[in-house]
């Protein structure tokens, strides 16, 4: 019996699954880019959030007591937590702190300004000693 061998046709859609799994890859890998930029951020903002607050409680005796060494309590404290103090105004018995934190990663940071020209988060909290005897544990009877 005698073969007949078939030759080969091509057709327009040979290597289209390979365009088509490279395709998905790069959207799947930008949508990770854009998960992990938008958690970063957000990361920051919670950084910066926690620090104004954790200051300006630091700083609010100090602010009654020693107001010179209020706001370097305050820049110490945000230190601490991966931030910064930007601003730091005492009025009085209260402090208002406003702090910053950059994104850990620099292709967060670099989205960021590429985007929407954002700056650091920055965040305010503000703090103040309340009054003892206004509280009702005054020491005189």
């Amino acid at each position: 019996m005698k073969r007949w061998f078939v030759r080969h046709v091509t057709s327009a859609d040979d290597g289209m699954a390979v365009l088509g799994a490279i395709t998905s890859a790069l959207v799947l890998l930008a949508m990770l880019l854009a998960a992990t930029t938008c958690a970063d951020l957000l990361a920051a903002r919670q950084r910066a959030a926690a620090a104004a607050d954790v200051s300006a409680l630091a700083a609010a005796p100090d602010a009654v007591l020693a107001p010179q060494d209020a706001c370097l309590r305050a820049s110490t404290i945000a230190a601490r937590n991966d931030a910064w103090v930007v601003t730091c105004e005492i009025d009085n018995d209260e402090v208002v702190v406003r702090a910053a934190s950059a994104p850990r990663t620099n292709w967060a940071r670099w989205v960021a300004r590429l985007v929407g020209d954002v700056t650091d988060p920055t965040v305010w909290a503000r703090a103040r000693m309340s009054d003892p005897v206004a509280a009702g544990s005054s020491a005189i009877d």
